[in-house]
C-alpha cells in the first residue's frame, strides 16, 4: 500500500514538472519567432599558417661508450666522476702495476742477457770463421760456432718481443678516455678487482659510461596516424621538460621502419638530431617534440569553425560554404579551402583579406536540427497529421508558432541559402 502511495505521488511529480516545461517551452517558442538570428562574426585575416605533430621524447646520447679494461687488477686511481667533463687519452682508471712492472723489470734483463749472448756467439764464430780459413778447424767446428750465433739472434727477438708484450700489459692496467665527452655513469671505486674485458667469458667489468653530447638524439614515438605525414629531413622543435622556456632546433635523421605497441597505441620511433653545444640537454630527460608538417607564409585564413561543409555530392572536398556579411545581412558563399586544422583554414578563393564571416549561435543551430526533425517526422507520416493505430500513442498536434505559415513549422528555424 505504500509503495502504491509512493508510486502515485512520484507520478504527480513528474507530471507535474513535464507540465511546466511544456508551457515554458511554449512560451520560448512564441516569443523566439521573434528574435533575430544571432551569428557570431569573425574576419578573414593573413599570415602564416602552419601544422604540426606533437609527440614526447628521451634524450639519448649519439655515441654512448662503455668503458672496460683489458687487464685484470685492482682499482689503484679512479680521478673521475659522473658528470665529469673529458678530453681524448684522460686517465680514467689504473690498475695495480706491481706484478706487471716485475714481468717488465724480467723481460728487460732478459733482453740485456741475450745481448751479451749475441755479442759472444758473433766472437766466437768471427774466430771459427778465420780458422776455417786457415784449414786450422774443421767445417762441422764453424758450422757449430754458425749454429749458436744463429741461436743467440733468435733469442734476441724472443727477449725484445717479451719485452714489448710487457710493455702492453702494462699500459693496459691504465684505461684512458677513447674520445672527449661526459662521464655518465660510473661503475667501480677505488680498491674495487676488476675482470679483463676479452678474456672473461662475462665480457669484463664495466668501469664507466662516456658519451660525446654535444649533438644528442631525442627518441620519440609518433602515432601511426601521423606517422605517413612526416619524412626524413623535416625541421623539428624540442622542448626539454627541464627548460620550459627554451625551444632547440633538431632534424629527423631516422623513422623507424617496424611499429611498437605502448598502452594500446601503435607508435613508430622516430630519432630527432640536435645540437648541443652547452651541454644542456641530459641523457635521458623527457621533452616535448613538435615536427613541422607543413608551412605556408603570407595566405588567407579563415576560423575552420565559420566553414561548412556541403551535402555529398554537391560540390568537391575542397569546397566549403560560409556566410559572409553583406551590409547589414549574412549571405551564403561557396569557397575553395586549402590546408587546415581545427583552428584555421587557408582560404585559396572566394574570400578577401577583411571579409567577414560568421557561424550561427548555438541556439540557431539547435533550431535547426530540431527543423530538421520535424520535416523528417512529416514526411514519414509521423508528424501533427499524422496517426497511429492506438489512441495511446496518437501525437499532440504541434502549437502554431506566432507568425508561422503552417502548424507544422517551427519559430525562428528558417534555414539560410546554402545550409
Amino acid at each position: 500500500m505504500k509503495l502504491s502511495k509512493l508510486f502515485i505521488a512520484c507520478f504527480v511529480l513528474v507530471a507535474a514538472i513535464a507540465g511546466a516545461i511544456y508551457l515554458y517551452n511554449n512560451g520560448r517558442s512564441s516569443n523566439s519567432s521573434q528574435d533575430e538570428t544571432q551569428f557570431k562574426e569573425f574576419a578573414v585575416t593573413r599570415g602564416d599558417f602552419q601544422t604540426t605533430v606533437s609527440a614526447t621524447g628521451v634524450v639519448r646520447p649519439v655515441d654512448r661508450v662503455q668503458i672496460k679494461s683489458k687487464a685484470s687488477g685492482r682499482v689503484e686511481d679512479l680521478p673521475v666522476e659522473e658528470g665529469d667533463v673529458v678530453k681524448k687519452g684522460n686517465l680514467i682508471c689504473r690498475l695495480d702495476q706491481t706484478d706487471i712492472l716485475a714481468d717488465v723489470e724480467q723481460a728487460r734483463a732478459n733482453l740485456d742477457i741475450a745481448k751479451v749472448e749475441l755479442k759472444q756467439a758473433q766472437n766466437t764464430f768471427d774466430r771459427k770463421e778465420q780458422l776455417f780459413g786457415k784449414a786450422l778447424i774443421s767445417e762441422d767446428e764453424r758450422d757449430q760456432a754458425a749454429l749458436a750465433l744463429a741461436q743467440a739472434k733468435a733469442q734476441i727477438i724472443r727477449a725484445t718481443t717479451a719485452l714489448d708484450q710487457a710493455n702492453v700489459r702494462l699500459d693496459e692496467t691504465i684505461v684512458t678516455a677513447p674520445i672527449d665527452g661526459v662521464i655518465l655513469q660510473k661503475y667501480v671505486e677505488v680498491g674495487q678487482i676488476i675482470a679483463s674485458g676479452i678474456s672473461t667469458v662475462g665480457g669484463g667489468t664495466a668501469i664507466a659510461d662516456i658519451a660525446d653530447m654535444r649533438l644528442v638524439h631525442i627518441e620519440a614515438g609518433i602515432d601511426e596516424i601521423d606517422v605517413g605525414k612526416i619524412r626524413i629531413g623535416q625541421p623539428a622543435q624540442v622542448v626539454a621538460d627541464a627548460y620550459p622556456q627554451m625551444k632547440f632546433s633538431g632534424t629527423i635523421i631516422r623513422i623507424s621502419p617496424e611499429a611498437r605497441v605502448e598502452q594500446n597505441v601503435t607508435l613508430f620511433d622516430v630519432v630527432i638530431e640536435v645540437e648541443n653545444p652547452e651541454g644542456k640537454l641530459k641523457s635521458g630527460m623527457n621533452s616535448c617534440v613538435e615536427i613541422t608538417i607543413a608551412r605556408e607564409q603570407n595566405v588567407l585564413l579563415v576560423p575552420t569553425m565559420a566553414l561548412s561543409m556541403p551535402m555529398p555530392g554537391e560540390a568537391p572536398r575542397n569546397v566549403r560554404s560560409t556566410m559572409v556579411k553583406e551590409g547589414n545581412a549574412f549571405a551564403p558563399r561557396e569557397v575553395e579551402i586549402g590546408m587546415g586544422d581545427f583552428k584555421q583554414t587557408i582560404v585559396m578563393s572566394g574570400l578577401s583579406e577583411g571579409d567577414i564571416v560568421a557561424t550561427p549561435m548555438v541556439s540557431r543551430l539547435k533550431a535547426e536540427n530540431d527543423e530538421m526533425e520535424q520535416r523528417l517526422k512529416n514526411s514519414r507520416s509521423f508528424g501533427p497529421t499524422g496517426s497511429s493505430g492506438s489512441s495511446g500513442s496518437a501525437r499532440p498536434a504541434a502549437r502554431p508558432a506566432a507568425g508561422s505559415g503552417s502548424p507544422g513549422s517551427r519559430p525562428g528555424n528558417t534555414r539560410p541559402p546554402g545550409h
